[in-house]
């Protein structure tokens, strides 16, 4: 199962976008920005309520409560998938900040 919904504009099995929006608004939130990424496929490839998600698990994971994995549309795999891709987007934006208050 793709987990995508068919009015998404993806091929069947290919989530390269959609990793990649989950990716970039990771690091949005913790306020890094790349000039060269279109930030309108983060509206256009993740719902609301998968976005809310993003939000408190990239922002507040003490806050995660059963209620926010109830997102549809995805396995629990491809939930956990998601789940290490936000944390590594993360790491890489908190990495980098560390490094910038070193220079």
């Amino acid at each position: 199962s793709s987990g995508i919904n068919a009015e998404w504009p993806l091929r069947p099995g290919d989530t390269t976008k959609l990793r990649e929006s989950v990716w970039y608004f990771t690091q949005q939130l913790l306020g890094v920005y790349f000039t060269d990424f279109d930030y309108g496929l983060v509206k256009s490839m993740l719902p609301d309520n998968f976005k809310d998600y993003i939000s408190v698990t990239v922002l507040t994971p003490e806050k995660l409560q059963e209620d926010n994995f109830r997102f549809t549309g995805f396995t629990y795999s491809e939930k956990v998938h998601f789940s290490l891709i936000m944390m590594e987007s993360r790491f890489q934006a908190t990495f980098c900040y560390g490094l910038k208050a070193l220079d």
